[in-house]
């Protein structure tokens, strides 16, 4: 692996200055819509090296699998497997909610909302650019390094449910932010555009402390790609998952 580093920090530069130039554009421009298919299809031709590579095809980018699959052998159970995802939905709950009640601000203010902020702000815009396709790339890089001994797509099985908290949470995440008008009382969040920034900028800094955390956790707490593969190993949970993360992109940088 260590041979693929000098080419994956220049892919790692070119994505950091491509979203720099993206985000110049504001949405409902056509220079926008062209560059987001751009980038959606650079992402889309990365999975497909991903998935081909998991199934020793030609053209393909191949990951080693992790050893065991989450839960544990021998530590399953539903209460077992919600207890280690508290982090998560407490994550994905808050999130949520801010966005909701970012809706309410005052008049000619811009929304605490991150689809809001990010246009007003163009670093802000910038990363959200960067972190919209690398979280496309991780998705399909999660579910390649799946263990061997489990399938990458299977029919819903006793440990999954396609209307999982994370399935409705990552729909929500795409949906909750079109609104245009106050849905909750008002001056529940703070009236400052900065402090809405500083919410968003800490909620990657809270998913990597969540994941270190996992990482340490023996196994009782999923990290980031255990909880990817957990929460999209039913067929219609998948296909729902990158339907959301195509839209919210689309909805953030293009229209």
């Amino acid at each position: 692996m260590r041979d693929h580093h000098p080419f994956l920090g220049a892919i790692g530069v070119a994505l950091c200055v491509w979203c720099g130039w993206v985000s110049v554009y504001h949405r409902r421009t056509a220079t926008a819509e062209i560059s987001w298919a751009v980038s959606l299809g650079a992402v889309v031709a990365i999975d497909l090296a991903l998935w081909r590579g998991r199934r020793g095809r030609s053209l393909g980018w191949r990951l080693e699998p992790v050893d065991d699959p989450w839960p544990r052998p021998g530590r399953g159970g539903s209460r077992l497997a919600l207890r280690g995802f508290a982090p998560w939905i407490v994550l994905f709950l808050a999130v949520l909610a801010w966005d909701v009640l970012g809706l309410d601000t005052a008049p000619h203010q811009h929304h605490l909302t991150i689809s809001a902020l990010a246009q007003a702000y163009r670093p802000l815009n910038a990363a959200l650019f960067l972190v919209w396709m690398l979280t496309g790339i991780g998705y399909e890089a999660a579910r390649a390094r799946a263990p061997v001994s489990v399938p990458i797509i299977s029919t819903p099985s006793e440990r999954t449910d396609p209307d999982t908290p994370g399935h409705r949470a990552a729909l929500s995440a795409g949906m909750l932010t079109l609104g245009h008008h106050p849905i909750a009382p008002a001056l529940l969040l703070p009236q400052s555009p900065l402090a809405g920034v500083a919410f968003w900028i800490a909620v990657p800094v809270a998913c990597l402390l969540v994941d270190l955390g996992a990482r340490h956790s023996d196994g009782r707490v999923p990290n980031v790609e255990e909880v990817i593969r957990f929460i999209s190993t039913p067929k219609v949970a998948n296909v729902a998952l990158i339907a959301a993360w195509a839209f919210a992109g689309y909805h953030l940088f293009a229209r």
